[in-house]
């Protein structure tokens, strides 16, 4: 095999433990798995994080959750973006927990649902904006919602929170919407009440509410700028060298000659490129991304830094460091994990952790 990606699932469980043991007894843990699990393949990643102790589970649309209910998942699955209507009768089948900030998503999950109704959660707009139901429009919107055939199980909102920039901000868009929940609380005590994803649980630990969405913690990710995590990562993206050769300095090597060697190097080729989902930066002569800006390949403990331009299937690294360098050796690089590519081999680790 030339590539291919490694994930280790006990990584994911060992992460998954850490992010419950940082929750208060009465906090449910919700573990995101949209985007195909961040890249980490949906049903496993799963698997692995309820077996860790999830409560349910959250994707973003219908196709996402029926991926799921295929491979055998039986937990709770939330709906975290607004349903489309004609969505609503799967929905109702596949025993969602849909979104809604609309009501005519609202009649439609309420023709689609049983004698029972259906739970639903409202999403909030607290700044974001990109879906949900401004503050200021609630109590118009639940006097619709009661007269739909729907149980009002939970209420959300996503802030627009990014770490180290808006702190004081979000510290106050949390307590208003903490204030408004507690007030639909007094009608539904059973309500669940969330808005803390995982940037939220690091930096406002006290807003955890009723439950946290936790995504890029699960990963291996930790999105807080001042706390550290000890985090496992579960991704490894793999390729073998291909091809070896000596370049003497001031030879130019790549597309268009862009690249000339300062001194004499090693060059391994591996046959990955921008189709398997590595960056094709522009040349830093046209778009400047800081002085010596440099993406690199890791062999064993040795950095193999990018040579010119990443070609559709193949890049160029410098093994000029790792002399023991062969054909045949790993390079684990560095790749979006939601870029990479579908085709590329998944193999899965159960790991002890």
């Amino acid at each position: 095999m030339l590539k291919w990606v490694e994930i280790d699932l006990g990584a994911v469980r060992a992460n998954t433990r850490w992010v419950l043991s940082r929750l208060k007894p009465t906090t449910r843990l919700m573990a995101v798995v949209k985007a195909d699990a961040y890249g980490h393949g949906a049903v496993p990643v799963a698997q692995a994080a309820l077996a860790a102790g999830a409560a349910s589970l959250g994707v973003l649309t219908v196709d996402e959750a029926r991926s799921l209910r295929r491979g055998g998942v039986k937990a709770p699955i939330h709906l975290l973006s607004p349903i489309l209507p004609e969505t609503a009768r799967e929905t109702a089948h596949l025993g969602l927990v849909p979104t809604i900030d609309d009501l005519q998503q609202a009649a439609a999950l309420s023709a689609a649902s049983g004698p029972r109704g259906l739970a639903v959660h409202l999403d909030l707009d607290f700044g974001l904006g990109r879906w949900g139901i401004l503050p200021k429009d609630l109590p118009e919107f639940l006097k619709g919602l009661r007269r739909r055939r729907l149980r009002l199980a939970g209420v959300s909102t996503h802030i627009d929170y990014m770490p180290g920039k808006n702190a004081v901000e979000a510290e106050d868009k949390l307590r208003a919407f903490w204030r408004l929940a507690q007030r639909l609380k007094r009608e539904h005590p059973s309500l669940v009440c969330h808005a803390a994803n995982s940037s939220v649980l690091m930096d406002f630990p006290h807003w955890q509410m009723d439950m946290a969405r936790v995504g890029n913690l699960l990963y291996g990710i930790n999105p807080s700028t001042a706390k550290l995590a000890p985090l496992k990562s579960p991704w490894r993206f793999c390729a073998r060298i291909i091809a070896l050769r000596r370049v003497v300095k001031g030879r130019s090597i790549g597309y268009a000659s862009e690249y000339v060697a300062a001194r004499t190097m090693r060059v391994a080729t591996l046959p990955v490129g921008y189709a398997d989902g590595l960056t094709m930066e522009p040349a830093e002569r046209l778009i400047s991304f800081g002085s010596g800006f440099q993406y690199w390949g890791m062999i064993g403990k040795v950095k193999a830094p990018f040579i010119g331009r990443c070609g559709i299937s193949h890049v160029l690294v410098d093994v000029t460091a790792a002399p023991r360098a062969a054909v045949g050796d790993v390079v684990v690089l560095p790749v979006r994990r939601t870029a990479a590519s579908l085709h590329l081999p998944r193999i899965y680790e159960q790991g002890n952790r």
